[in-house]
């Protein structure tokens, strides 16, 4: 395979895109994650692959059919012409297909998700006359899954970046599905974490943002926007602990390196990827494709780790060698969703209001009345959340949990001793005049 070939960049592929003004963005890069797997799966140039399927395509035989002889003896043969059998299984279009397919069961892409990419992939393929042979589709699926454990996600989060981490832990933390995940931006979480700074520059953010903050993030996600679903969540003071030790390491490590390496100025904005490419110098968002191979690395990568685990429990004769093929069926799965997952299972835990759990999951509400009659509050969210945190904490911080009662208490007494203070300060200014005038009648005697 050409590691240098990029199919999106294909003048085949952006004439297609072109040709489609109205596409949106987002199906944009449906196509582009579609065609992508593709070349990972067949490692042929979209031009190969057009012109080895047409050319097949367009091929016909003659077949001499001998029909007996006539009253002089002459053979009688008629001649037949064969197209070529679009749905052989030798045809290239087949093999490509089959080939994709099969790929796409082997990194354990859902199948309802293979009909998507199938349906993309030859679109465009049809786009240039390649004919498509009849396909069944698959049946919509709902595969078994293991919950993963902390100490799992710690396991992946432990192997490889620095940014990859702050990414898991923040998908972790957030629930976000990855598509809205990618597209925040530095300034989205300078916003998102506003009540514990000030800051408007981004370096002064960077540089002195204080730990543990818990953003508030309220936007509608990408899955759902044409039903006009709204989301409200929280990250939690890890994930953002991370996310500032991730900036603060492009700032001060990452950027001076390459300013003075290839006499570049680059410097963070509030524009810039919260989650960025090295390929964009960080700047630019990373793409579901990139992160999808590097969490599938990771995936393989726990799966060995678990079976070294069973492996070591044989051979200590914790477990037999029979129940070997049942316990590796149990080990989880890894992915950017596998992360969703346990956020909604832990909400769903801790907190019993189906409707709060809708929202900060950013699924649809129980009640299609409750946009007209059920209004829940930030503080309500929060509070749910917090009740969360100990459980989706990686390292089972002990989290106080202020519910609204508390934290009505708390500003109570605050409210109390700021006037005990106030009293405390005019009395001290009545001393301080009287002493003053004891000074004048006195003098200083």
């Amino acid at each position: 395979m050409n590691t240098e070939y990029a199919i999106t960049e294909d003048i085949l592929f952006t004439n297609f895109i072109r040709s489609k003004p109205n596409l949106s963005e987002k199906s944009k890069s449906h196509y582009r994650a579609a065609m992508n797997k593709f070349y990972k799966a067949t490692h042929e140039q979209l031009g190969t692959v057009i012109a080895n399927c047409k050319n097949q395509q367009d091929r016909v035989t003659e077949k001499i059919i001998f029909q007996g002889e006539d009253s002089d003896g002459n053979k009688i043969v008629e001649k037949q012409i064969i197209n070529f059998d679009l749905n052989s299984p030798e045809s290239y279009i087949n093999i490509y297909i089959n080939t994709f397919i099969n790929y796409c069961k082997e990194t354990k892409i859902r199948t309802n998700t293979i009909n998507g990419y199938l349906t993309l992939v030859c679109a465009v393929l049809n786009f240039y006359s390649v004919k498509i042979p009849e396909m069944e589709k698959f049946s919509r699926t709902t595969p078994k899954w293991n919950l993963l454990s902390k100490e799992d996600f710690k396991f992946v989060m432990n192997d490889g970046s620095i940014l990859y981490a702050s990414l898991i832990k923040f998908l972790i933390s957030t629930g976000m599905r990855i598509s809205d995940a990618l597209s925040l931006s530095i300034g989205d979480f300078m916003n998102a974490t506003k009540d514990y700074h000030n800051f408007v520059d981004v370096e002064d953010f960077i540089e002195n943002a204080p730990s543990d903050m818990i953003g508030y993030w309220k936007f509608h996600p990408h899955k759902t926007q044409r039903f006009n679903i709204e989301c409200q969540t929280f990250n939690d003071p890890e994930s953002s602990n991370l996310i500032l030790q991730n900036l603060r390491k492009l700032k001060n490590e990452y950027y001076p390196r390459k300013n003075r390496k290839n006499g570049l100025d680059l410097k963070p904005s509030k524009d810039d990827a919260l989650f960025g490419s090295q390929k964009g110098y960080f700047k630019r968002n990373l793409t579901q494709d990139s992160v999808s191979d590097t969490l599938y690395i990771k995936n393989k990568k726990l799966r060995q780790h678990h079976i070294n685990i069973i492996d070591e429990k044989i051979a200590n004769g914790e477990l037999s060698i029979e129940d070997r093929e049942k316990m590796i069926e149990k080990i989880p799965k890894f992915h950017a969703h596998s992360c969703r997952k346990f956020f909604s299972t832990v909400i769903a835990k801790n907190c019993g209001n189906l409707r709060i759990c809708a929202i900060l999951e950013g699924h649809a509400t129980p009640m299609k009345t409750d946009s007209s009659y059920v209004k829940i509050g930030y503080d309500e969210l929060k509070e749910a959340y917090m009740s969360a945190l100990p459980d989706l904490s990686l390292e089972n911080t002990e989290v106080k949990v202020y519910t609204s009662e508390i934290r009505e208490e708390m500003e109570n007494k605050i409210s109390d001793l700021e006037k005990k203070n106030e009293d405390y300060k005019r009395r001290m200014d009545e001393l301080i005049d009287d002493v003053s005038n004891i000074k004048k009648i006195f003098g200083d005697r």
